[in-house]
């Protein structure tokens, strides 16, 4: 009955966040236990029209998300508790261009890749056209854990470059971990040094306000600090310092950019590649990662990491940003590419966000501190996944000591833990860790040191 209670004031917050109350008696249990498995919603795929396009429309119950293959295979929108900041230009909604219109500088918005380096090609003048022709697209749908859809370009040239390209989005039961697989391969006769460069564009306005006022939209990455100043290359602004968009202020090496309709553009070397947008009002967070790789030579020179900001709101062009990720450059011979696995996320919290890991953000880290034969946790999230989540008390050698009964989570509603806890004589870390729907641990959500 005691894990019963704890279940139900979890679950039945408001929607601003899930909370454990202060002071829950019993809250570890001296043992492992076992998970509670929570109901999910299989993976749905289904043809529709939407916004004047021909799209695919993917749902898990926690996120939907619509891909356009006549739009060269852009992902347009990523719903969460019915929020979507994924930016169309209103003026190209339901337009389609042939994969041989070099109107390349057409912006629909939404999530899509091109070829680098930037020195050797622009945005704006592809061997391909990132915004035209009519993608293949194959299926994967028969299993109810997830579908997996495959876009494919014809092959198309420019400048003596030939290349095609393929998206796979695999979308998952019971999480926002969505896969994103991009390609890129050498048509060519002749060795072409490139790279992939991947943009997701989001809206910094809200239709819902009346006039499209902005969005608190807040930006967050990963920077190196170095002689106690964080780090990053400023392309657009060359006084950081003056520029009011830029805040160094979080503990965490992270870098936040409140957008406030300024133009920027920066970059990160740092050793996370990440980006996270977070819109405050409705606590809609999207983050976008990829894993990094070490061998020499790969890493763009500006950073894997970029972000940009345009600086006015107008019908075709509009106040958004650009989330950026850029692999290293390499000379891909005939027949051969780039691949990158990119890993989408979707939560609600309010940010900040100052950490990232498999199973969730992290808002504020945890903390514990014991007072007398008492400790104190608390942190606050946003997860990834529809399940559970619970304590652990370790000792030195990571050991578990015992844990706590299972504490609901769910994507849609931002975690805030915050309880007091009986102390465990050889404890010394508090580990919060995440289970799925089926109860399998995901991985750790964060962890603290007692003190």
């Amino acid at each position: 009955m005691r894990w019963w209670r704890l279940a139900l004031v979890v679950g039945c917050v408001p929607v601003g966040g899930c909370t454990v109350l202060d002071r829950i008696g019993g809250l570890f249990t001296g043992s492992e236990g076992l998970p509670t498995k929570v109901q999910a919603f299989p993976v749905e795929t289904r043809d529709v029209t939407w916004r004047g396009w021909s799209a695919i429309e993917q749902t898990n119950g926690l996120i939907r998300m619509r891909h356009v293959p006549a739009a060269g295979a852009r992902t347009f929108s990523l719903e969460i508790s019915g929020d979507d900041a994924f930016l169309v230009f209103p003026n190209e909604q339901g337009k389609v261009y042939p994969a041989d219109s070099r109107d390349a500088s057409v912006h629909f918005g939404g999530h899509y890749a091109c070829i680098g380096p930037e020195r050797t090609w622009s945005v704006n003048d592809q061997p391909f056209n990132p915004h035209g022709g009519q993608y293949r697209v194959a299926r994967r749908t028969s299993e109810l854990e997830r579908h997996e859809l495959r876009f494919t370009s014809r092959p198309d040239s420019w400048r003596g470059a030939t290349i095609s390209m393929e998206r796979r989005i695999t979308l998952q039961r019971g999480n926002t971990h969505v896969l994103v697989d991009e390609t890129i391969v050498n048509r060519g006769t002749e060795p072409l040094e490139c790279q992939l460069w991947d943009f997701t564009q989001i809206d910094a306005v809200d239709p819902r306000k009346a006039g499209r006022q902005l969005r608190r939209l807040s930006i967050y990455l990963p920077v190196p600090r170095a002689n106690g100043r964080k780090q990053y290359t400023v392309f657009l602004d060359a006084s950081p310092a003056t520029n009011a968009q830029f805040d160094e202020s979080l503990p965490a090496d992270v870098l936040a950019v409140h957008y406030a309709a300024q133009q920027f553009k920066i970059a990160s070397h740092a050793a996370e590649w990440w980006i996270a947008a977070v819109d405050h009002d409705t606590g809609w967070t999207y983050v976008k990662a990829f894993d990094p790789q070490t061998r020499a030579g790969y890493v763009d020179k500006d950073g894997p990491v970029e972000v940009y900001g345009a600086n006015h709101d107008n019908p075709f062009s509009g106040s958004f940003v650009e989330m950026e990720l850029l692999t290293g450059i390499e000379k891909c011979p005939r027949g051969k590419g780039i691949t990158q696995r990119e890993h989408w996320y979707a939560t609600t919290c309010k940010g900040p966000v100052v950490a990232l890991t498999p199973a969730g953000v992290a808002c504020e880290r945890l903390s514990a501190h014991r007072e007398r034969a008492y400790v104190d946790v608390s942190g606050r999230y946003g997860v990834f996944y529809l399940g559970t989540a619970r304590l652990k008390a370790v000792d030195h050698q990571g050991e578990a000591l015992f844990a706590s009964e299972p504490i609901l989570v769910d994507p849609r509603k931002e975690f805030h833990l915050s309880a007091t806890v009986p102390a465990k004589e050889g404890g010394v870390t508090v580990v919060l860790e995440v289970l799925d729907y089926r109860g399998e641990v995901v991985g750790e959500l964060d962890r603290a040191g007692i003190g």
